[in-house]
Formats: C-alpha cells, sequence, structure tokens
C-alpha cells in the first residue's frame, strides 16, 4: 500500500504482477480496508471474495448498480450485459483515451503481446493530429534560430 503498487500473484496469463496505483485507487483501499470487521488485523482480506469466484458475485453487483441506478430514475442500460472482464477493456480504453502509449497500457494490463492491445489504439485519434503537429513546433523552433 505505501508503496502504491497491488501484487497480484497470479494473474490472467498465470504469471505474478505488479500493478501501480494511483492516488484514488490508495484512497478507495484505504477506505476499504478500515471498513473491514477487523481493520487491525493485516490478515484480513479487503475483497474476502478470491477471483476465481468472479462469476459468482460480479453479476449480483451489477444487478445492485442496476438497481440503484434505477432507483435514482437514471439509465441503467449501460450495465446490460457487463462483465467482469469488460473492467480490463474500459481500463485499457480510458488509458488509451488518456494519452497513454500502447507500449505502458500493455504492461499495466498485463497483456503479453502488444498485438493485444492495438485494437484500442483508434480510440485516441487526437493524438495523432497532436503528433504531426509536433513538426510545426519544431519547424518553428528551427526558424527561430536561423533568424536570431
Amino acid at each position: 500500500m505505501l508503496a502504491g503498487v497491488i501484487t497480484v500473484p497470479r494473474s490472467k496469463n498465470g504469471h505474478t504482477r505488479r500493478v501501480p496505483t494511483n492516488s484514488r485507487v490508495r484512497a478507495l483501499l484505504l477506505d476499504l480496508g478500515a471498513a473491514r470487521q477487523r481493520p487491525d488485523d493485516p490478515t484480513e482480506p479487503v475483497f474476502p471474495c478470491r477471483h476465481a469466484q468472479a462469476d459468482k458475485f460480479f453479476p449480483k453487483a451489477v444487478e445492485r448498480a442496476q438497481a440503484s441506478l434505477k432507483a435514482a430514475r437514471k439509465d441503467a442500460s449501460g450495465l446490460d450485459g457487463y462483465t467482469w472482464h469488460c473492467n480490463r477493456h474500459t481500463f485499457a480504453s480510458r488509458l488509451v483515451m488518456a494519452g497513454v502509449d500502447l507500449r505502458s497500457v500493455q504492461d499495466l494490463g498485463g497483456w503479453r503481446a502488444l498485438a493485444m492491445v492495438q485494437r484500442y489504439g483508434h480510440l485516441a485519434p487526437e493524438h495523432l493530429h497532436e503528433a504531426v503537429e509536433r513538426l510545426v513546433r519544431v519547424e518553428s523552433a528551427r526558424s527561430d534560430a536561423t533568424s536570431a
């Protein structure tokens, strides 16, 4: 926790992974840890349900979220068909749209091959425009240097 890293002992590809966390995730995990039945017991897990059981608890969590949205008179249809695995795609998509390079997305998401991550590259077309605009800045800097 103090290092800002979550260790996943056995990820989807069977390997141990270390995933950095941001300040929002750290704050959430600290809140969840403090809300445990025995918050001073370091052996009590924050998430008592094991990954192998995600197919058991996740559909119920989605149903509760849909019910909460409906009770608040909000559209819950965005959660129709939402599965645990969708979180990986959402994570990768949001990283790409935030301008994170695909190699970093690969490392953060734990994909073994860059080809698996490249499907998200289309989500950030504005970054392509920004990339070619850098040429204008480089050319302007060269012009300024030669005229000085």
